[in-house]
């Protein structure tokens, strides 16, 4: 479950000195919590209304009460994290991604924002395909700075003080406009690059760089700092 996975389901509810976990006894006896996962059930639509936008409404009013609760029990330190995740699942679904090179190639992709320090997702925007960004603001933008403005204004909103966070991300997500979106809204953004990104000036494609222990170093406009290792 979460960050703290175990061989089974039943062993989270342990009473051996050496294995117990007192969380989860006291939000739910296991039996509770097994009749209620075992009867969890996503209403099928209507097939008279069976286009894409219903069909992701089996599992979306779900994920977005689920979206709801993660605020309540956990807000996130100052180091916080954009990326994705694949939930495992092989059911019939339009919107189900496959990924021969990961380790759960079949899933449901979710992009989350996380607490950097102990993992806890405080934030999700599940993968419907193309609609699932449709709602999201600033279409002049990729598609990844979008996701991860929203992500960020679902944690203001909910804790206004979380200005001057600090933003890490991979190379998917990281770009020069990102960072100057979230600098605006005193978030601080930290991560790899891809040097062909729209907006990468050239003096950061081949830079001249100099040598400082085992670190070469360039600075440049916008308040931004590249390092290779």
């Amino acid at each position: 479950m979460g960050t703290i996975p175990l061989a089974n389901m039943q062993e989270y509810w342990s009473v051996k000195e050496n294995s117990r976990i007192p969380f989860f006894s006291k939000i739910f006896t296991r039996k509770r919590f097994m009749q209620i996962f075992w009867m969890l059930h996503l209403k099928t639509p209507d097939p008279a209304k069976n286009d894409i936008r219903t069909r992701i409404q089996r599992a979306s009013n779900f994920l977005e009460y689920i979206n709801s609760r993660f605020s309540d029990y956990f807000i996130p330190r100052e180091n916080i994290c954009v990326d994705e995740s694949v939930v495992k699942f092989k059911g019939k679904i339009s919107f189900i991604t496959y990924n021969p090179n990961k380790p759960t190639k079949w899933g449901i992709r979710i992009y989350v924002l996380a607490d950097s320090e102990t993992g806890y997702v405080y934030s999700i925007l599940p993968y419907y395909g193309s609609i699932t960004s449709e709602n999201l603001p600033r279409r002049d933008l990729l598609v990844s700075t979008r996701i991860t403005l929203h992500l960020y204004q679902q944690l203001l909103d909910r804790v206004p003080t979380a200005e001057g966070y600090h933003m890490h991300t991979d190379r998917y997500y990281t770009s020069i406009p990102l960072a100057e979106e979230l600098r605006k809204m005193k978030c601080h953004l930290t991560g790899t690059i891809q040097t062909n990104r729209k907006g990468v000036p050239s003096s950061l494609k081949k830079p001249k760089l100099r040598e400082k222990k085992n670190c070469r170093i360039q600075t440049r406009e916008y308040n931004a700092l590249s390092l290779e290792g």
